[in-house]
């Protein structure tokens, strides 16, 4: 029993292909064509002209049609899986290489296997597993992605039951040979059709879905982060740090914080220029982010001021940390020639469970060490205390 001729749905999805990319052109016009969107949009337009030539083959010859539909569907298909796949990054121009290669390839596979004479269950076996790959693509494309969301992982879930539809389709379609009608009046060629309009549908709202999750990400990240070395700026700094704070005074554990600025920071700008001057800054914040904990918060404090958070670190421990960052930048400063040589003076001051204090304090008292540190001559670690740095 059938519900509607797969000749409707097929029409359908070709309609769907049309509305989907007049939404995405005026979503892109009035957002604008950031990332992969243009990309994605021609993708989308490559489809639908090739379903056309698909649905409406008796306007051209039929070789043409089926031969050029085809193509600009496998074409089009793949586009729209990259764009899906690499939707928060552009990728390197050797897999951008490799992806054409592979669009190519199956496109050029599937225009020899009809030439080579394959009758219909044939082609739409090859059509089939084409369209099954391209879910298959973008499922592990979203699931495996290094920073994978919630979100990602639904999408790819959809993606693998959009695989499993056609590989039923392709595994139906077979054993038919020539006697598979291509709008055979089936539950199963209703079904099959159904899940390529709803690939149409899933895989728009994927990428819309995953752009904004981005964009939300990326001002999120803006918020909190550092624009030029990625690392807390000032004011998420100092939120988490009083955060932690407050559960090392209930668990009445020393807690250190650092206060580092760098030496005639002035002087490297001044010689080497203000790009030199921001190598180095991200130079430093690298080196610093491989040597503190896990527990430790790092975060720019201002211009060429940073600061560290050290949950139960001791004052010894502090001195201890502080050599051990001075020398892992000198032995990487001798390795990178590319890097203008500069040294920093550290100020420390850590709170005791005897004596506690809050994050305003601390740090007051790490920037009075960290000019202790400058008046004796920089480069070197002195550790605040009351009775006078030291």
């Amino acid at each position: 029993m059938t519900f509607l001729d797969t000749f409707t749905i097929y029409f359908l999805t070709l309609l769907g292909n049309v509305i989907m990319l007049l939404m995405l052109v005026i979503f892109a016009k009035t957002t604008g064509f950031e990332g992969l969107m243009r990309y994605y949009i021609y993708g989308k337009l490559l489809q639908t002209i090739g379903a056309a030539l698909g649905l409406f083959r008796w306007l051209i010859p039929v070789d043409l049609s089926i031969i050029l539909g085809n193509s600009l569907v496998y074409l089009g298909g793949a586009l729209e899986v990259y764009c899906i796949v690499y939707v928060d990054k552009m990728p390197i121009a050797s897999v951008t290489k490799r992806w054409i290669q592979a669009a190519a390839g199956i496109t050029a596979g599937f225009t020899l296997l009809y030439l080579a004479g394959a009758d219909t269950g044939t082609r739409v076996f090859a059509s089939a597993m084409i369209l099954a790959v391209y879910s298959l693509a973008a499922a592990a494309g979203l699931y495996a992605c290094k920073n994978t969301t919630n979100l990602r992982k639904t999408l790819a879930v959809f993606f693998v039951v959009l695989a499993v539809s056609q590989i039923v389709r392709a595994l139906d379609a077979l054993p038919r040979g020539a006697n598979y009608p291509l709008f055979a009046a089936s539950s199963l060629q209703m079904l099959s059709f159904i899940s390529i309009y709803m690939h149409t549908l899933i895989s728009t709202m994927a990428y819309l879905l995953i752009s904004r999750e981005v964009t939300d990400i990326k001002l999120k990240k803006a918020a909190t982060r550092d624009y030029l070395t990625g690392i807390y700026n000032r004011m998420q700094f100092i939120q988490l740090s009083e955060k932690l704070l407050s559960l090392m005074i209930r668990q009445k554990k020393s807690t250190t914080i650092f206060m580092i600025d760098f030496d005639f920071f002035k002087v490297i700008n001044d010689t080497y220029g203000h790009d030199a001057g921001d190598r180095v800054l991200i130079h430093f914040s690298q080196e610093v982010q491989s040597i503190i904990r896990k527990e430790d918060l790092f975060g720019r404090y201002g211009g060429e001021e940073f600061i560290i958070f050290a949950p139960n670190t001791t004052a010894e421990d502090a001195h201890a940390m502080g050599c051990k960052m001075k020398a892992a930048l000198e032995v990487s400063l001798d390795k990178d020639t590319s890097i203008p040589w500069y040294t920093v003076s550290i100020g420390t001051a850590t709170m005791i469970p005897e004596n506690l204090a809050d994050m305003d304090t601390l740090i007051v008292q790490a920037d009075q060490a960290l000019l202790s540190a400058k008046r004796n001559g920089r480069n070197q670690i002195v550790q605040f205390s009351s009775a006078g740095d030291e």
